[in-house]
Formats: C-alpha cells, structure tokens, sequence
C-alpha cells in the first residue's frame, strides 16, 4: 500500500493591509507642471467641477468655502442660484488674486489640497515667487483666451484649460500662434471674470457659447503691429514661461534682498554708481530705482524685465543667482560715455591679492577711518570685489568707519540739542532739525532718541501751559461779560455775550459754550 506524503503550501498573510486616507474630491492631476504652460488655479477648480458633475459656484460654496472658514448662511442653501461667490473671492477685481502671491491664494490652495490630496497645487499659481514679484499689476483683472489655442486643443482631443501665463498682464500676445489674446466674447460682447458660478473651460461664462476658432478676429487685449512690439512680446513670454517652469525645481529659498543687490552691482559696474544713468536707460524715476537699491520696493514685473534685459542676463538668473559680475556690458548713450570715460579697472590675480592684502591691513589703522568705497576708489577697484576677497578686513573697515561717523555725530549734533534743552521759550523739534540742515526729524531722533524726545515732550509742555493760560483769560472774560448782562437786566444769551467779546470767535468752540451754559445756571437761568 503506496504511502501518503503530505505537501505544504505557503502560508497566506490574512492581515489585511492598511487602507491609505481617501481624498473628498478627484484627486485631479493639474496639466503642464514643470513647463512654460502649467494650468492656472482658477481652470484648474473649474476642471474639478468639471469631472464632478456640478457647476463651479457649487464647488466652491460646498466644499471649499469650509475649509477657508467662509461657510454659506443656511438661508441661502434653499437656492443655488441666489448663492454668492463673492463672500468667497471677493468681487470683480479682488478674484485676479486666485492666482498670485497673496494670501487669496494661499488659502485656496490650502483648501484645494486637503480637499484632493495633491501637494503640488501651488505650482497653479505665481505663490513660488511671491518674495521677488510685486503683486502691483501683475495678474490682469479679466479673463482672455487665444481662441486658436481652444480649438486646437479641441481638435486633437486634449484636455481645455486656460494656462497660468495668460493671466500675467505683461503677456499680450499667444507664444504659440503670437497674436493677442481676446477678452471679449465675440458672441455676446461681453468680457469674461477670471472665476464666476458659471464658468466652464472653453466656453462664455455669459452666453455658454464656444470660444475657440481657428479664424482670428480683431479685438485683442491690445492690438500689436509693429515688429519690435511682437519681438519684446516674444522675449517676455519665453522669459515668464522659464520661469514658471522652473519654479518646481526650486530648492534653495528665494531672497528679496538678491533683487537689491544686483541692481546696485550693475550700477556700481555699469554705470559708475550713477542712478541717474540707469534712470535714463530703462525710463525709470530717479527716486523709484533708489528704493529698488534699498530693498525699500520690489520692482514689478514690467521692470524686471526691463531690467534683465538691460543686464544681459534671464530673468530667472536675475531673481535666483548672486550676480558680483556683469560681463560684455553696453550701456548709457554715446554722448555720456564720451563725458563721462569708463574708469579702468584692473582684475585681482594672486599677486595683486596679496598687494591688496598688506595695503587694506595698513588702512585700517589710518585716522581718520575712510569708507570702503573711497578704499575701492582708492585701489581701482569695486567695494563688492573686495568684500568678496577681503570679507573679514572690509567688515573691519566698514565698522571703523561706522563708528567713526557715530562719534562726530555725537561731538557735532549733541551740543546743539543739550542747548535746545535751555532755551526759552522752547523750540520745536522740527525747527532743531532745520537748524542742522535736515527736512525732517527722522535722523536725529533715529540716533538722539532720548535727547529729541526731551526736546519735544519740553515743547509740548510748554504749549499745554500757554494753551491753559489762555483758556482760563476766555473764561474769565465771559464770566465777566454775562455778569455785566445780568446786573443790566438783561440775559446773558450766546449772541449777547459774543457781541461784547474781544475775540468773538471763540465762541465756536464746544468748551466755551458748555462754559456759558455753567453760567447762565449759576446766575438762574434756566
């Protein structure tokens, strides 16, 4: 009789397996990140709804107004219609933030991801560089379409969506098709929001009509004809598209301050430190790229491109990239280089550096301490150059001089101010200042704080004291003047007692009417 062998089998793992968390919508996947056309936030949302069924206003009241802490009243759930996004975006214009820098955006694409589960939302949106973009006229206010773009899309069965880089204001024209962009609905002539209740990819968000065409009429954003006009449209599609491209391969933070510092390299190397010569280049005000050099404003979008153009450089190494060098520069018109010759200044190799070495360790021990831009003047060489070579002895020049500028102050401004101390009566802090040559009292109570708040609370003192003293002679001439009324028989009224008043127009005031009114009770009128 054969016998039985038993076979075994593996043995199954009946624990079942953890159950990843489910989104509340369509986890969607946005079109284009990582490229020059990524999808806009606002088509993105209009998608969403899209694949669920349901209009846009009843996506954005059900389910994202929660999440942003703006819940709908229970009197309007009755009807949808009568429902209103604006409590959500804002109305009309307020809606172009949907896809800055703000804080409008940040909050919908905080929404948006827990709703869908996708981190990559804020790349739909200008949120990347909201460090280094001002938000003045940067988005436009209305929606605009290429209608070509619509139809091929159509065509080729591809998904319709409205990219990020049509709604940057300083884009005019398609980068593809390179004609401007519409923003009237050539059916019922009506412009489009960037998001309402009823807006639908590719169609009127009035009418519902079609909006693509390969036969392209007038009535564009603004109507460009000239060459040069399409050949900076095209320099700054290309520029914007980089840069929204790149924006998921940032990794380091981006700094405002590199704005700053960049524009003042290229001054100081281009220009010779003249403002006003740049100022000229770009059509820019004096005062505006002061601020820029500052850090005071950001440049908007228009500048920056101005400005990178006139670098040489991309945008997107102007806003990423520490810049010390500017090579192959041509700037400024002929007639001021021919006034004003380009100073020749000589690179550092080795054995300049260490020549530079000895003569900066021998200025700091000059008296008094110069500044390092008369060091660099001095050497033929540009202060950023040094500080790039030399950090830690142009630091201790740099304190040096600080400090030397601090001490002057004090022997020069102090005296003045202890003696605006002891005059009499006391002067304003204001007129100190302009006695010292300042318009204002900014810098002196920014380095004499306690000394300029001396001086003003001593002024303000003094003018409480005269304007009590004043008071009191009013008083006691109206007291005076409705006793006089009285003894004559006569009541003591406001327009008796102004007529005999030496300044009748005090009466006007509030105080001196409540004092007459004490009066008159006093005397027994009633």
């Amino acid at each position: 009789m054969p016998t039985l062998t038993l076979k075994l089998y593996p043995s199954w793992d009946t624990q079942k397996s953890p159950i990843p968390p489910r989104s509340r919508l369509y986890n969607l996947e946005p079109i284009g990140i990582g490229t020059p056309y990524v999808e806009s936030l606002t088509s993105y949302i209009i998608r969403l709804a899209e694949q669920h069924c349901i209009t846009t206003r009843k996506l954005l009241i059900k389910e994202i107004a929660p999440f942003m802490g703006r819940e709908p009243k229970l009197s309007n759930l009755r009807n949808e219609r009568n429902e209103s996004i604006g409590k959500i975006l804002g109305v009309n214009r307020d809606r172009t933030a949907t896809n800055g820098t703000g804080l409008m955006a940040t909050n919908l694409v905080c929404a948006m991801s827990i709703l869908t589960k996708r981190t990559d939302l804020h790349f739909l949106t200008l949120i990347p560089w909201e460090k280094v973009l001002s938000k003045r006229d940067l988005l436009r206010h209305e929606r605009v379409w290429c209608p070509s773009c619509y139809q091929e899309w159509r065509d080729t069965n591809k998904s319709i969506y409205e990219p990020l880089i049509w709604c940057i204001n300083v884009v005019q024209i398609c980068p593809i098709h390179h004609h401007p962009f519409l923003s009237v609905c050539p059916h019922c002539l009506n412009q489009q929001l960037v998001l309402s209740g009823d807006s639908q990819t590719g169609h009127c968000n009035k009418c519902g009509k079609w909006l693509g065409s390969y036969r392209y009429k007038n009535g564009g954003v603004n109507k460009i004809k000239k060459a040069d006009e399409i050949a900076w449209q095209l320099h700054v599609n290309h520029e914007l598209g980089e840069l929204i491209a790149s924006a998921p391969t940032i990794i380091s933070p981006i700094n405002s301050n590199r704005i700053s510092q960049t524009i003042s390299t290229f001054i100081n190397q281009a220009f010779q430190s003249n403002q006003a010569a740049l100022s000229r280049a770009i059509l820019v005000n004096q005062a505006t790229i002061g601020s820029w050099c500052k850090g005071k404003v950001i440049p908007q979008i228009d500048k920056l491109l101005l400005l990178s153009h006139q670098m040489k450089i991309k945008l997107l190494d102007f806003l990423t990239t520490d810049i010390l060098v500017f090579d192959n520069i041509v700037c400024g018109s002929s007639t001021n280089q021919a006034e004003h010759p380009k100073k020749s200044y000589t690179r550092i190799n080795s054995e300049r550096k260490q020549v530079l070495n000895i003569i900066l360790q021998e200025v700091i021990n000059e008296y008094p301490p110069p500044s390092l831009e008369d060091v660099a003047f001095r050497l033929k060489h540009y202060p950023l150059c040094l500080q790039n070579h030399f950090p830690e002895l142009c630091q201790i020049i740099k304190v040096r001089h600080a400090d030397y500028k601090s001490v002057s102050r004090q022997q020069k401004i102090q005296p003045i101010l202890e003696l605006a101390l002891q005059e009499f009566p006391p002067p304003s802090f204001l007129e100190i200042s302009r006695r010292l040559g300042y318009k204002n009292n900014s810098y002196l109570y920014r380095y004499f704080p306690e000394l300029s708040r001396s001086i003003s609370k001593r002024y303000q003192e003094y003018n409480n004291a005269i304007g009590k003293k004043k008071r009191e002679l009013v008083c006691q001439e109206i007291q005076n003047v409705a006793q006089l009324l009285h003894l004559q028989g006569q009541k003591p009224t406001q327009r008796r007692v102004t007529q005999l008043l030496t300044k009748p127009g005090v009466m006007r005031n509030l105080w001196v009417r409540s004092y007459l009114r004490e009066i008159q009770q006093s005397l027994g009128y009633d």
